[in-house]
């Protein structure tokens, strides 16, 4: 006779918003659909956002977890994910420049309205594409020292590659939004593996996702085409006037 686990869903199931922000084309969307789905999709609409819900199997405990995938645009309020994240990943291509620097100015903005509101919320800084290392434009030691700047959670990965190099970005975000929110800590569904390792640490795999394993603390405080840049630009000049 074969052990059957026992699948617990019920209206105190712990449930969580994430909320992915970054700048226009660094793979928001796709990491997104991976997570979900498992799938890898190469175009999206970017003028679309959209909210998601998926059920985790967390060992036997239904948790549930909404994933907004943002847009901002020139007439958006970015209070509408601000007040409603219970964690963000903020992310950039490592193959775009200008993105690291949209996301430098993300983590700012997002620290700034935490600290007013009296909030704590983890962050993760998430670099991707680095299925194509080839034309990077963001060293990994860069990122690492964003990072630590902001004192968030740092990865590098992936949502062309293996389903796990993304599913483990979002795991370790949701534990720490599990202990922020209900005090104590989920249990890791994974063991670290040779894909998987410490920013600040060799790696030997040339395609691994990078996390810093220390809990983060209250956070502080695109394209190359130029037309698209400025249009990125206005974007987060939007996005700043709430914060004067």
């Amino acid at each position: 006779m074969t052990s059957r686990r026992v699948f617990h869903r019920n209206a105190g199931s712990p449930e969580f918003n994430l909320v992915l922000v970054g700048a226009l084309g660094v793979g928001k969307s796709a990491l997104t659909v991976k997570y979900i789905t498992r799938r890898f999709i190469m175009e999206y609409d970017p003028d679309l956002e959209g909210t998601y819900t998926k059920h985790e199997d967390w060992d036997g405990l239904d948790v549930i977890v909404h994933i907004m995938d943002t847009c901002d645009k020139d007439d958006s309020d970015p209070t509408r994910y601000l007040k409603w994240a219970d964690a963000f990943l903020i992310v950039y291509s490592i193959t775009t420049k200008p993105s690291f620097e949209v996301a430098r100015d993300y983590l700012e903005s997002i620290s700034i309205y935490m600290k007013e509101q009296g909030r704590e919320c983890p962050l993760a800084l998430v670099g991707n594409k680095i299925d194509l290392e080839r034309y990077r434009q963001v060293n990994k030691s860069e990122g690492a020292s964003l990072a630590t700047e902001y004192d968030c959670l740092f990865y590098e990965t992936t949502a062309a590659e293996e389903f796990e190099l993304v599913e483990r970005v979002f795991h370790r975000v949701i534990m720490d939004a599990h202990q922020d929110k209900y005090g104590h800590v989920l249990q890791p569904l994974f063991l670290p593996d040779d894909r998987i390792s410490s920013y600040n640490q060799p790696s030997t795999a040339s395609h691994t996702a990078q996390l810093t394993l220390r809990r983060p603390k209250s956070p502080k405080g695109m394209p190359d085409k130029k037309d698209e840049k400025n249009i990125q630009k206005k974007t987060l000049n939007k996005f700043f006037k709430i914060f004067n």
